[in-house]
């Protein structure tokens, strides 16, 4: 197995163990959880001609994501897994067979949560434009209240553009408690519950609602925490109370959003385990104009990790301090980190928050309760939030060119230019709303303009045939010489 993640999101809540029939899979040196007997099968097209194959060989259709031709199965009876796969694959139609993977959350540990009574006396911010927010310039546990709000210029980029119900966000995660008072406004409804197979994405965890609040939470209420953008949110409840999930319902989510026009997809788990499965389900969003954006991870190590390292996903690194921010020494780094963004550290390592300490507060499961906690699963939050909030002041922007947007304003960190710690830099919202270069109405294309890592942008006509003019008019005075 590979090593987890120390925190992410931080609660005190009691976990029951649900067990499951659960083995080991190796992927080269990677080894991952699945689910013994389940796989996803993808075939050039799914038909009878299929599902009559897969019965005559003893599998049993669990779900069919005909959008991208997969299909999850199960093995009727005691088949080995090998034996499986190759009966899978001896269909000619086959295109590859891979098992039901587990992902999850990384390792948590508990602490107190903020409730309504503490949250109140908290003092204000002195600023030209402070948020009446109670949270936002202190909070009873470490002091600092929404630094992270407050170090990439999120309330000067308010001065512009605040979000607007012209754009939503999926969060695909634990849920999202739509009753809180802090979250109902923003909230909207049209996800599905995955793990439980219900309409109602109902947060039994945590971890989704902690994640929604720094998205979109409401800002200006006199009451909690300011989120990011007031933009609407989605929930897709891709894993269950222990923050432990399946390969397929994180496929269905994406899938599912996306035919639903999603603008932003947020991912705040992962797991090491290459699935092609899940890079063209990220593929289908992305097609569908959706900006992708996922957690790095809290390891400190640059092996890649799903579906951050995907290509057409935003990996994102973690930074904490003010008002000079750093990498957050857990962060996951490497050749697919796209930026860096506030997430929050444990200073003095004792799990716990400490005054003066950079954790993330955010809104939490419970009416009247926030919580705490740090991760890269925070520093994902605050990008998918940017982007929706640059897509809500640029309704046309192609989403290739909501990236771009991000990658050009935001600050500069290490080592000149990309690096493998913060990739284009910790994002700046007040910059981003700036960012004025958007020349489509929509689409994507697959040009690259930037150095380090592989940014895909919207294709321009009218630049290549300046290009293509220039390039005659030079042969033409050549030759003539």
């Amino acid at each position: 197995m590979s090593r987890r993640g120390k925190i992410n999101l931080l609660i005190i809540v009691t976990i029951s163990v649900l067990v499951l029939p659960i083995v080991k899979a190796r992927g080269g040196s990677i080894e991952a959880d699945i689910l013994e007997g389940e796989f996803l099968v993808s075939f050039d097209e799914v038909d009878e001609e299929i599902i009559a194959f897969l019965e005559e060989n003893q599998f049993k259709v669990v779900r069919r994501m005909d959008q991208i031709n997969l299909l999850l199965v199960k093995a009727v009876g005691e088949i080995r897994a090998k034996d499986c796969a190759e009966s899978l694959l001896s269909n000619p139609r086959a295109r590859y067979v891979e098992p039901n993977i587990i992902v999850r959350l990384p390792t948590m540990e508990f602490i107190p949560v903020i409730g309504a009574s503490q949250m109140m006396g908290s003092p204000q911010i002195e600023s030209s434009t402070p948020p009446d927010d109670p949270l936002w310039a202190s909070d009873p546990l470490t002091g600092v209240g929404q630094w992270n709000m407050r170090v990439i210029d999120a309330d000067e980029a308010w001065r512009i553009h605040v979000g607007a119900h012209n754009t939503v966000v999926a969060i695909l995660d634990t849920g999202v408690f739509s009753e809180h008072q802090d979250l109902d406004a923003n909230y909207e409804p049209g996800g599905y519950d995955w793990v439980n197979v219900d309409e109602d994405p109902h947060d039994d965890h945590g971890h989704g609602s902690w994640v929604a609040g720094i998205i979109a939470a409401e800002t200006g209420n006199g009451y909690g925490v300011a989120g990011l953008a007031q933009v609407l949110i989605m929930a897709e409840k891709v894993l269950d109370e222990r923050g432990v999930g399946t390969l397929s319902d994180v496929i269905s989510g994406l899938v599912h959003s996306a035919d639903l026009g999603v603008d932003v997809i947020n991912m705040s788990f992962g797991t090491y385990y290459y699935s092609e499965a899940l890079e063209e389900a990220v593929n289908y969003a992305w097609g569908k104009g959706c900006i992708l954006v996922a957690s790095a991870g809290n390891e400190g190590t640059d092996t890649p990790q799903y579906p951050a390292a995907l290509e057409k996903v935003l990996a994102v690194a973690s930074t904490y301090g003010e008002p000079d921010d750093v990498r957050a020494p857990g962060s996951n780094h490497g050749s697919w980190i796209a930026v860096s963004a506030p997430g929050g550290w444990d200073e003095n390592g004792d799990g716990s928050p400490g005054n003066g300490e950079h954790w993330i507060i955010s809104t939490y499961n419970s009416q009247d309760v926030f919580a705490v906690g740090f991760g890269t699963s925070a520093a994902a939050p605050h990008v998918s939030g940017l982007a929706a909030l640059y897509k809500s002041l640029h309704p046309n922007a192609a989403n290739s060119e909501v990236e771009e947007a991000l990658f050009y304003a935001a600050d500069d960190k290490g080592a000149p230019g990309w690096d493998e710690f913060y990739g284009y830099g910790r994002i700046n919202a007040n910059n981003a709303l700036k960012y004025t270069e958007i020349s489509s109405i929509g689409g994507i294309g697959e040009i690259t303009t930037l150095e380090g890592r592989i940014s895909t942008r919207r294709f321009n006509p009218f630049i290549l045939l300046s290009l293509v003019l220039i390039i005659l008019l030079t042969a033409r005075r050549l030759h003539k010489e």
